[in-house]
């Protein structure tokens, strides 16, 4: 193993705020004696590529600067690498639009801790999710480190990813894509199984997975544990689409989990499949389309605990 950190920059992550915090950061690493290598990386799934490289290279400590997607990429090169999940540590610095991991881990509290927290490496541990989808008539396999998304939520996600905007990469692009969505998507009859055992119901949204938020901070799974080796799910049942509207401080606080039309399963396994087919999204990312299966890695990641 290389005792460096690898780090990987997302510089057009958050409207160029990864490239702003790499050149602040980078002469904190090099005045505090922390020993790094870094990449920097140009197009989509490049982060994953480089992470992988680097697993195979004998890296195992990863500090991350950019958004959930690069988050994302990362936990997927390190995953597809064949290297035990549990060998490595991820510190993560977020510059993203959304930063929906962090809320639920903790954010870096400022550069000055940086520099300690790296040396001192202390961690906690982190499931990691694996969720397999279709996509141009083949089966994909994903891992996530936060929630995935079906439904209306899987319709903002790919509006995202298709949109070309003068405000991409910021929250006011989101805002408008939920509103455009609004008008297109339908409600959807889902048959979704968790554990064996299998509920129908009309449905508007879903959001499963390990952490707490997502969507630039709804709090979408507000009891989830990021180490019970559980995924949570919360599912959006037969709610009008301008009530969700109306109800998102309810989805910001968490307390959407009491409303009538709101149901909430935990388990190890789901499986989730629609009539019509619906899209997914995983930590932020469009992926696909149902049918889809949802599970826990067996090992679980380490994580980089912030000092102050």
């Amino acid at each position: 193993m290389i005792d460096k950190w690898f780090v990987i920059i997302n510089p057009v992550s958050g409207r160029n705020k990864g490239g702003k915090l790499w050149h602040k950061i980078k002469p904190l690493l090099t005045e505090g004696g922390i020993s790094f290598d870094f990449a920097i990386t140009e197009y989509v799934d490049h982060a994953s590529e480089i992470t992988g490289n680097a697993a195979k290279a004998g890296y195992t400590n990863f500090l991350i600067i950019g958004g959930d997607g690069t988050a994302n990429d990362v936990v997927n090169g390190i995953c597809n690498s064949s290297i035990d999940i549990n060998l490595f540590t991820i510190a993560m610095l977020s510059a993203g639009t959304g930063n929906d991991w962090v809320r639920t881990i903790g954010k870096c509290p400022s550069l000055n801790s940086i520099v300690n927290s790296l040396k001192q490496r202390s961690t906690f541990l982190h499931d990691v999710g694996i969720c397999s989808y279709h996509k141009n008539d083949t089966i994909r396999k994903r891992y996530f480190i936060n929630i995935v998304g079906l439904g209306f939520e899987g319709h903002v996600a790919k509006r995202l990813f298709e949109e070309k905007s003068i405000f991409r990469g910021t929250k006011l692009q989101y805002q408008i894509a939920i509103l455009r969505s609004l008008f297109i998507y339908k409600h959807t009859q889902m048959k979704i199984t968790v554990d064996g055992v299998t509920t129908e119901l009309t449905t508007l949204s879903i959001a499963a997975g390990i952490g707490k938020y997502n969507g630039g901070g709804l709090k979408q799974l507000p009891e989830s544990k990021y180490d019970d080796g559980l995924l949570d799910m919360t599912v959006i049942g037969n709610m009008s689409k301008l009530k969700m509207v109306i109800s998102l401080p309810k989805l910001q606080s968490g307390v959407h989990t009491k409303m009538k039309e709101v149901k909430t399963f935990r388990g190890k396994e789901i499986s989730i499949e629609s009539k019509p087919n619906v899209f997914i999204d995983a930590d932020g990312e469009y992926l696909g389309t149902t049918a889809i299966q949802i599970s826990i890695a067996n090992n679980k990641l380490q994580i980089l605990k912030w000092r102050d």
